[in-house]
């Protein structure tokens, strides 16, 4: 009789061993080939053992970064026996990027790909595309709860700030966002449109975005100067870093940007060159912050 109730406590014990889902350590060693998911990593208190193109990180992200970390190349490009090297257990790559190399990346690591540009033309639909990425990091990292934490601060952030905006009789208020895309020889900029994320903060600030063109891929399409006519009536906020100065200044010497409204009432801002329109919940703040001191 006990040996019967000891086999069967045994059978019991090991049964709900079994049924028990085991934990699976959170990745230590991470690897980002995107800025936005190596500020996204900072947001959540993780240092990344490597990244792609730390330079440009600098100059056009706000986000800090500690030192240690490896450069493994251009975001375009990098280099794969670095990243091998570093022995990483989970690799962040956004799906755009990946191509061919997706292959090789799971060959050394767990990866997460993320989808930043989901091609959507609904309003908002890449700021929703940076919510659901930074939430599946957070999960991938094992930190759910503060991702949600993080998107909240976001969040209250913009309530904040849209508070202010209406305070200082700006509610409403058409604006444009800028940034360089021509040539040496062919000034031109591009326009954000209102599937980019940068257009669903300026829309959650109580404003309004004012280039209403088809949505781009990318979130932007690239016009001249006279494109700018349907918008004079508004606010031009320009973002780009001093590199770039040279393309911006080409652009503003044109007489027929000197003609437009919104330059002869003063109503045109430069944002700082490493306010980042691409990146997550942290840059985002950034430059909702950024655009209500331009405007109050």
């Amino acid at each position: 009789m006990i040996r019967h109730v000891l086999r069967a406590s045994l059978l019991a014990t090991l049964v709900t061993g079994l049924l028990v889902p085991v934990a699976h350590a959170a990745p230590k060693r991470i690897v980002a080939l995107e800025w936005d998911a190596i500020e996204n990593l900072r947001a959540l208190g993780i240092k990344p053992v490597g990244a792609a193109d730390l330079g440009g990180y600098r100059t056009y992200v706000s986000i800090g970064l500690p030192g240690g970390i490896t450069d493994v190349g251009r975001r375009q490009e990098p280099s794969l026996e670095r990243i091998a090297k570093l022995k990483p257990d989970l690799i962040v790559v956004p799906g755009y990027r990946s191509g061919s190399s997706l292959k090789t990346l799971r060959k050394i690591a767990k990866v997460l790909v993320t989808n930043p540009y989901p091609g959507s033309t609904a309003d908002g639909a890449q700021f929703d595309a940076m919510v659901k990425d930074f939430r599946a990091l957070g999960k991938a990292v094992g930190k759910p709860k503060g991702a949600e934490a993080v998107l909240r601060d976001m969040s209250r952030t913009f309530s904040s700030l849209r508070k202010r905006l209406s305070g200082a009789d700006r509610g409403g208020t058409r604006v444009t966002i800028a940034t360089p895309g021509g040539t040496s020889s062919s000034p031109a900029i591009r326009l954000f449109t209102n599937n980019s994320a940068s257009a669903e903060i300026v829309r959650r600030l109580g404003l309004r975005n004012a280039w209403t063109a088809s949505p781009g891929r990318y979130g932007f399409s690239t016009a001249g100067v006279e494109a700018l006519r349907k918008v004079q009536s508004g606010w031009l906020a320009f973002v780009y870093p001093g590199e770039l100065a040279g393309q911006i200044k080409r652009f503003t010497a044109q007489n027929s940007y000197k003609r437009l409204t919104f330059v002869k009432r003063k109503h045109v801002r430069n944002l700082r060159g490493n306010t980042w329109l691409f990146g997550g919940p942290l840059s985002s703040k950034v430059f909702a912050q950024r655009l209500t001191d331009a405007l109050t």
